[in-house]
């Protein structure tokens, strides 16, 4: 996802902040654990329908991010892609931080990143309070492998905390694309191998496919 966003100082005033770019890279769960979710998110992507949307609350421990406009939610509707049609979960990929989970009672559109360990609060009985369906969880299908300096710089976005912590200036997903990988490590889908915070991913190998295209390797 290419997110634009207010680059925050404190030595100039909001108007005076510059809009810079910058990219998320995100990792969708295996396949065998969440593969509902996971084709949900990787269809709303194909079909553009996140570019335009925006993050619109951050309360802090999580960054949501949907949409205000009419025709947003519309195109969602419209390519049936609103919703997942059950609460897939596994404990197995739960909500700690740099997680995705889908919100809300069938989850989706809006999804959010967890900025700290939710495990316990998005998991099995978490939302006890809010939802008749208490014993499910909010589906847990993806994890942010690149820009965590970018989501630490937006944290610092001022919020009115009056009206649900919504974002008080524009931080705007440019573009969202599906990449594939043409040579998989077997760790690559972070099952404990790599150093890294992505969980064994190589640089160089991944490419991206075109929104509404198939994708033929090897093309």
């Amino acid at each position: 996802m290419l997110l634009e966003y207010p680059k925050v100082n404190t030595a100039d005033p909001p108007d005076k902040w510059p809009r810079i770019r910058n990219k998320l890279i995100i990792e969708l769960a295996p396949l065998d654990l969440m593969p509902h979710s996971v084709n949900l998110f990787i269809q709303q992507v194909h079909h553009g329908l996140w570019d335009g949307n925006e993050l619109i609350t951050n309360p802090g421990h999580i960054m949501t991010f949907g949409y205000h406009r009419v025709e947003a939610h519309e195109g969602f509707v419209d390519k049936a892609l609103e919703n997942v049609s059950y609460q897939e979960y596994s404990t197995k990929y739960p909500h700690v931080q740099w997680t995705l989970g889908y919100m809300g009672r069938p989850g989706g559109p809006d999804f959010y990143i967890n900025m700290r360990d939710n495990s316990i609060a998005h998991g099995p009985g978490g939302q006890a309070d809010n939802y008749d369906l208490h014993n499910e969880a909010d589906p847990c299908f993806g994890k942010v492998v690149e820009g965590y300096d970018m989501l630490n710089d937006i944290s610092k976005i001022p919020v009115d905390k009056d009206h649900g912590n919504e974002i008080q200036y524009p931080v705007v997903i440019i573009r969202a694309s599906v990449l594939v990988q043409h040579h998989r490590r077997d760790d690559s889908m972070g099952g404990g191998g790599g150093g890294d915070r992505g969980g064994g991913r190589d640089n160089g190998e991944w490419e991206e496919v075109a929104q509404g295209h198939k994708y033929e390797e090897g093309e």
